[in-house]
């Protein structure tokens, strides 16, 4: 039963986003971080924010479930509707207040964020690509909300920002073409819905591919180390060249979720070479 309350919040992602936060204030700073206060404060609220939104997204999708993932927690009956509200509820109060702990401005941006979420889970889903630019949004607000704990908001840093919200569109457009089946019974208007799963998987493709475009600034910028830079963000390059590749060659359910969990991890890598190759 402790492995659905956890499954639910996919922590995987929860530490990626508090994780975020880190090195969003390590390389605006020229790795120079804040007190450990601020570090925890900032981490703890990227987490608890980002649990509480996947929890409400389960909530949502709970019917859509029922087709797509019968065994997630709640359509399966494993974890009760009004214990998923208490978690969503009690997610949301921490991570907010942590964020008022580290400051007016990335408070604000936490206001925003939470409420984005909020409005996708709600509202937003149904509108299909607007719903994936939201959520990409979310995926790389942790780097600008890291800056921000140290008044750093640069060229620099929007440039991460960019990379990372054009792989998270191209991640989302792939997870609709796993999920096309019940988000067509749902009347969710994704790509995958609209144009069919081919041409979804074209779509993601041409976003990892302006995403690899600009990895090389931070090189040009000489903003990192090259040599250090370079070997783990051209893994992840070729990580989302080749997965976007596989799932043009074939489209399917299976590919297609195997995919969005593979580039997951390498959004993940790209954000370890981003912390250990930035220049003071």
């Amino acid at each position: 039963m402790i492995k659905d309350y956890i499954k639910i919040i996919r922590p995987l992602n929860d530490v990626m986003i508090g994780f975020s936060v880190i090195v969003g204030s390590f390389i605006a700073s020229g790795r120079q971080l804040p007190n450990l206060y601020s570090l925890l404060f900032g981490f703890l609220t990227g987490f608890f924010i980002s649990a509480s939104s996947m929890v409400f997204n389960d909530i949502m999708d709970i019917e859509i479930d029922k087709i797509n993932n019968p065994n997630r927690p709640l359509p399966s009956g494993k974890i009760k509707i009004r214990n998923a509200y208490t978690m969503f509820y009690l997610f949301s109060i921490i991570g907010l207040l942590f964020s008022a702990l580290t400051g007016i401005i990335t408070f604000i941006i936490a206001i925003i964020s939470y409420f984005i979420a909020y409005f996708y889970n709600k509202f937003g889903k149904k509108s299909g690509f607007l719903g994936n630019i939201m959520v990409a949004y979310s995926m790389g607000v942790p780097i600008l909300y890291g800056a921000a704990m140290i008044s750093k908001l640069n060229f620099n840093i929007m440039v991460y920002w960019l990379m990372i919200f054009l792989s998270g569109i191209a991640r989302e457009v792939t997870k609709g073409i796993a999920d096309v089946e019940g988000d067509r019974k749902a009347g969710i208007k994704t790509i995958a819905v609209i144009m069919g799963e081919k041409k979804a998987a074209i779509i993601a493709f041409i976003f990892y591919a302006i995403a690899i475009l600009l990895s090389p600034i931070p090189v040009i910028l000489g903003k990192v180390y090259p040599l250090i830079y370079s070997i783990p963000i051209a893994i992840v390059d070729m990580v989302f060249l080749s997965v976007s590749i596989i799932t043009i060659i074939k489209p399917t359910k299976q590919i297609s979720t195997k995919n969005k969990n593979i580039s997951l991890l390498a959004m993940f890598l790209g954000l370890l070479g981003f912390l250990i190759s930035t220049k003071p």
